[in-house]
């Protein structure tokens, strides 16, 4: 894999050589999501993620009738919509229809779940990685990264800091989370978005999907009590689409979080995330500390940066 990420990263790197640097904050930028009853993900503390790259006023939140006061802050544009059932094709087409309108105006937009970041991994030195304000490709896949929490090794996550601020030590590369999620053009995605309709893949492999929805086993067996409950659109149900979510038998779903992917053709491997990411001559992470001092406003022209976690699985692949 490491031979094939570079023969992209080469190329990528051409595509952006051949053209002008726009000038910095000259790129605009937004962001989308879809959030309903996410008292973690979706808090002051675990939304200000983005809010260093991008502007309060671009990014943009469906609340689906929200009742737990998570979204009574600001730092967004609220837009209410109301649907009483958990149904994936109602928010695809509600998030892609605003995609497509947003392109008029902005420059690119990144689309996102409430239980997942994205980042790129911070290398010293590393001129292989495209700021964002330089991104002008069609769109491009994240490089999908779980993070695990492993109940005997690693405390729960503590709720009065940052969600990416915690020293998660374990996780997996998990291929469903290759989404195409930041695109300059009007995208066609498949439930869940977690490809395009017509199967096209353009990989960014030091753009990456992280996904949290593991990061703390009772929170997320918590969120599977919740979504149980409620009412699944007939065709989300008949086909199982995100059936994982209703898993809620304690021995089932202890079985499910550290050895089923969901997905057939994918496997979860955990592994240790290194302290610092793996260097070499070519590349070196930068420590926690490093990173977690370096603030970044949201007009600055550099490209997703990650938070103390992200930082210790960046590494050369």
């Amino acid at each position: 894999m490491a031979a094939w990420f570079d023969d992209i990263r080469r190329t990528r790197l051409r595509h952006y050589a051949s053209r002008p640097a726009p000038e910095p904050g000259t790129r605009s930028r937004a962001l989308i999501t879809m959030v309903h009853n996410e008292p973690v993900f979706s808090s002051r503390s675990g939304w200000g993620y983005y809010t260093r790259f991008f502007e309060p006023q671009d990014i943009y939140v469906f609340d689906n009738e929200t009742d737990d006061e998570s979204t009574d802050h600001e730092g967004f544009v609220r837009i209410p919509v109301r649907h009483n059932r958990v149904d994936h094709t109602w928010m695809l087409n509600t998030i892609q229809d605003l995609q497509h309108e947003l392109l008029e105006r902005y420059d690119m937009v990144l689309v996102t779940d409430a239980s997942t970041r994205s980042s790129r991994p911070i290398r010293a030195g590393d001129a292989r990685r495209v700021p964002l304000d330089r991104f002008d490709e069609e769109w491009v896949n994240c490089l999908g990264y779980e993070l695990l929490h492993v109940r005997d090794e690693e405390p729960p996550l503590r709720l009065d800091r940052p969600i990416l601020d915690h020293d998660a030590t374990t996780g997996y590369f998990n291929d469903a989370y290759n989404k195409a999620a930041l695109a300059s053009v009007p995208m066609q995605w498949t439930p869940g978005f977690h490809g395009r309709t017509d199967g096209s893949y353009a990989l960014d492999p030091d753009l990456r999907m992280i996904h949290l929805h593991r990061m703390d086993y009772e929170i997320c067996l918590q969120r599977h009590r919740t979504r149980s409950r409620k009412r699944w659109a007939r065709r989300d149900a008949r086909r199982g689409w995100a059936g994982h979510n209703r898993i809620v038998d304690e021995q089932e779903f202890e079985r499910w979080f550290y050895e089923d992917a969901y997905f057939e053709r994918f496997e979860v491997r955990p592994e240790r995330i290194p302290e610092h990411g793996a260097g070499s001559s070519e590349t070196a992470a930068l420590t926690r500390r490093d990173v977690g001092a370096r603030p970044v406003a949201a007009g600055d022209a550099e490209p997703l940066l990650s938070t103390r976690t992200c930082a210790r699985w960046a590494r050369p692949i």
